[in-house]
């Protein structure tokens, strides 16, 4: 049975982790993905060449 509660408290924190992502979609709380992918290529590229 401590499967079961175990899957039970891991369902339960992706609903509440899904709810509160639709929460932040509905009140406009997002980011296009190009831009987010555009900002992390520059970070991690500015990381490699500090060590290179």
């Amino acid at each position: 049975m401590a499967f079961s509660a175990n899957l039970d408290q891991r369902l339960a924190a992706r609903d509440a982790a899904l709810a509160k992502g639709l929460g932040d979609a509905d009140a406009g709380r997002v980011k296009p993905a190009e831009e987010v992918l555009d900002r992390l290529e520059a970070k991690y590229r500015a990381l490699a060449g500090t060590k290179l």
